[in-house]
Order: structure tokens, then sequence, then C-alpha cells
């Protein structure tokens, strides 16, 4: 993954949204981590995340901006979702402010296009900036648990297209 590689990745999401929905192409859930591996954002290597339990990574590492409900649960399981929905500031000034929003992906069951839509619009957020080649400063200012919620929403989305 490169700086222009998450861009890239959002507009393939994009491009291929019917068939993701559709169970025709799968989420390139290795690539998701990549991508949140480039970002640097957490401790950890993005696949250590699915397993660890919701406690450890509330007490170790979480801004707790995601509610994190089952101490012994892992964070494969959460049900809560942060959604990166707009960034500002100046890039040239190394002053980035992404704004976040949590979005009920298991309301009335589990709803795979929205956990498709956090992923593509996190992603599509992320890569404007990440371009931009200041990836320390889009790394400061991108929450932790917004980086957890697009391992967590790929993979329950790929555990979706793959159920009979």
């Amino acid at each position: 993954m490169d700086q222009f590689g998450i861009s890239e990745l959002a507009d393939w999401l994009e491009a291929n949204n019917d068939k993701l929905l559709d169970k025709a192409e799968l989420m390139p859930t290795d690539k998701v981590l990549a991508a949140v591996d480039y970002l640097k954002v957490l401790a950890q290597p993005a696949a250590a995340y699915l397993p660890m339990k919701q406690g450890t990574f509330d007490r170790e590492e979480s801004d707790h901006k995601l509610n994190l409900m089952a101490d012994d649960q892992p964070l494969s399981q959460v049900e809560d979702r942060i959604m990166v929905n707009h960034v500002d500031g100046s890039i040239t000034k190394d002053e980035l402010n992404f704004t976040y929003n949590h979005e009920p992906v298991f309301e009335d069951g589990y709803q795979a296009k929205k956990d498709l839509n956090i992923v593509k619009f996190g992603l599509e957020v992320i890569g404007a900036v990440a371009t931009s080649g200041h990836l320390e400063t889009v790394t400061a200012a991108l929450s932790k648990d917004a980086a957890v919620t697009l391992i967590v929403a790929s993979a329950r989305f790929r555990q979706w297209q793959e159920a009979k």
C-alpha cells in the first residue's frame, strides 16, 4: 500500500459496489488491512485486532468513540461502527480534523450495505488526504476506533458474503 492505494481501493469498492452486494466479488479484506497498516494509527498490525478482546482494546488503545459493551468478546463482534464522514483543516499546515458519526449497522438485523458504505466512504475521505504525502499528519488526526471500525466492518461484510 502507498499513499495512492487507499483512494484506489475506495474507487474499486465504489466501482464494484453492486457486485460486492450481490456476492459476485468478495470484499478485499487483505487490502483494507493493508490500508489500515499503512496509516500507522494502531499499535499492532491490523489483523491482530479482530481476535483482540474488546476490554483489552478499550483499556490499552481505544479513543473511546466506539461503544465497547462486552469486555470478553473479540472486537470482531462489535456491533457499533464509527464512520469517518468528513475531513477539514489545512494539510500544508499539518492541521487536520476528521469528523465521525455512529452508524447503526445491526438495527433490524445485520445490514451489509451499511458496513460496505462505512468502509467505502471512510477510505474515500481518508484517501483524499493520504495522497498528500503528509502521512504523519493523517496518522495523528485519525481516530484509532475509526481505524478498528474499517477492520471490523470489512471483515463482517466478508463474513456475510461467505455465509450460505
